[in-house]
């Protein structure tokens, strides 16, 4: 009897032993796989509660940054097309000092009108798109001038005039005229000054007609005999090949009508009085 009680409480301890392992076992196990304990999954597990979204308003990408409805949407600025290339500048103006020699700044024209005894004098029609000099007198860029010289038809006085020519053409008109013209260049028109310049006198010889034919020669290879009488320098401007349709520029202005005074490079202008314009030039 005492032996089966030894027995019985042998194998109840074997069966505790057992179970008792198993269950150290079991636990050790269980907490070496866990990934997190009890108190970090209580907390990770807590969740905010959102609020409820309105249906009336867009949805945005949680990936992309929210815009503030109270600025102003701007639209992206793109940049400019590239500026189209300005066109070359026009060069500088060449004034009538910096042009070369052998530059063509107008025509030179012989003319005669033949009324009474007649009268000769030279006319220039600008080419040029500047200021240049005709003696004393400044032609405007495409502008015009004529010169001659009087005595006794001029309330001013004997001497070299300036434009009269011109006013007396657009008054009164011009009568069994004719003229002869060239192109002229800087360096034959600085000739030509020269020669205007110089001269500020009138005697029966040395009159308009030699003054014009004078002045015509000091360029021209076509020469003029300087004659008395204009009629003569008519009648050699037919022989060159003239024509009979003299066509100045017209001109109204008496304020733009000079009488040239002393000569060379102490020449002057003045103004012409009212009474040297109220006769024909011839």
């Amino acid at each position: 009897m005492q032996n089966n009680l030894l027995r019985i409480i042998s194998v109840l301890l074997v069966i505790c032993v057992f179970f008792g392992v198993t269950a150290v076992a079991k636990e050790s196990t269980t907490e070496d796989t866990t990934p997190f304990s009890e108190e970090q999954t209580t907390e990770t597990s807590i969740e905010i509660p959102s609020e409820p979204s309105d249906p009336d308003e867009p949805t945005t990408d949680p990936s992309e940054p929210g815009e503030d409805p109270d600025e102003p949407t701007t639209d992206p600025v793109e940049p400019d097309p590239d500026p189209e290339p300005d066109p070359d500048p026009e060069p500088p103006k060449q004034t009538f000092d910096e042009l070369p020699g052998n530059y063509v700044v107008g025509r030179l024209y012989i003319c005669s009108e033949i009324v009474f005894l007649g009268h000769s004098w030279i006319y220039v029609e600008s080419t040029f798109d500047g200021e240049m000099p005709v003696g004393c007198y400044t032609v405007a860029p495409f502008g015009s001038v004529s010169v001659g010289t009087f005595l006794m038809t001029r309330r001013d006085g004997m001497g070299v005039y300036y434009n009269v020519e011109r006013y007396s053409a657009t008054k009164f008109g011009l009568k069994s005229a004719n003229w002869l013209g060239m192109d002229i260049t800087k360096d034959q028109l600085l000739k030509v000054n020269k020669e205007i310049k110089g001269w500020n006198y009138w005697d029966l010889y040395f009159n308009c007609t030699f003054f014009a034919s004078r002045i015509w020669n000091s360029v021209s290879g076509k020469f003029f005999m300087p004659m008395m009488f204009p009629v003569f320098t008519k009648a050699q401007t037919s022989t060159h090949g003239g024509n009979k349709n003299v066509a100045m520029q017209p001109h109204a202005n008496p304020d733009d009508c000079y009488k040239q005074r002393g000569s060379g490079n102490g020449a002057s202008l003045d103004t012409v009085s009212s009474g040297s314009l109220k006769t024909r030039i011839g």
